[in-house]
């Protein structure tokens, strides 16, 4: 996977220009300084830039351990002191323990009856989000049941308007074909009455002619 991927940035390299080749560190200042408003992270950088092992810290401070050279007075003082800091540290620790002790049952009772107060709170708002959450339930569900009846009304009425447009249709189509059937037996009889017209005419025409006489 590794080799693929250089492949891949190889290949976007070669299609850049040469002029980008170039040394991208030279647009940035030669007096950068790394952590300048922070001279412990600065210290930590330049230790680790050198390469050199971290501090340990120092705990010696809290062992009571006797001076090397027995004779040396600064030594034991610095040996006193440690001691009566820890010892200092210790009696600040017994005090906190006692302090606990005393009051440390009524805190966390005071504590948790706080925890239990705010609990009880969160459960009152929690049930009336879920009231109110049940109303809107029962609201929209009021309102979808009248939605649909109103639905199946117009449906019902649509199905009835369709069906009288369907029988409007049927009798339409039935008028028309009487009215065809009408037009063409009144044409029947104009052209019925025309023939006996030319008939009856013929025969009047026909009577109208002089007879010859057989005397002459």
């Amino acid at each position: 996977m590794r080799a693929k991927v250089d492949k891949l940035v190889e290949q976007e390299m070669r299609k850049r220009p040469s002029q980008s080749k170039r040394d991208y560190a030279s647009h940035f200042p030669s007096n950068f300084e790394l952590f300048k408003e922070s001279p412990i992270l600065g210290t930590e950088y330049q230790r680790v830039q050198q390469g050199k092992p971290i501090t340990e810290m120092d705990t010696s401070r809290y062992k009571l351990i006797e001076p090397d050279d027995k004779e040396d007075e600064e030594s034991w003082k610095k040996a006193v002191d440690n001691s009566n800091a820890q010892l200092y540290h210790q009696n600040h620790r017994f005090f906190n323990l006692e302090l606990l002790q005393k009051f440390g049952a009524n805190a966390w009772k005071l504590h948790n009856y706080q925890l239990e107060h705010e609990l009880q709170q969160l459960q009152r708002t929690l049930e009336d989000y879920r009231q109110k959450i049940l109303e809107l339930n029962k609201q929209r569900k009021a309102e979808q049941i009248q939605a649909g009846s109103q639905i199946e009304a117009l449906e019902n009425k649509w199905t009835e308007l369709i069906g009288q447009t369907l029988q409007l249709e049927v009798a339409c189509a039935s008028l028309e074909t009487e009215i065809q059937q009408l037009k063409q037996y009144e044409q029947q009889l104009i052209n019925d009455t025309a023939k006996q017209r030319e008939q009856q005419q013929s025969i009047d025409d026909s009577d109208k002619q002089p007879t010859s006489d057989p005397d002459q």
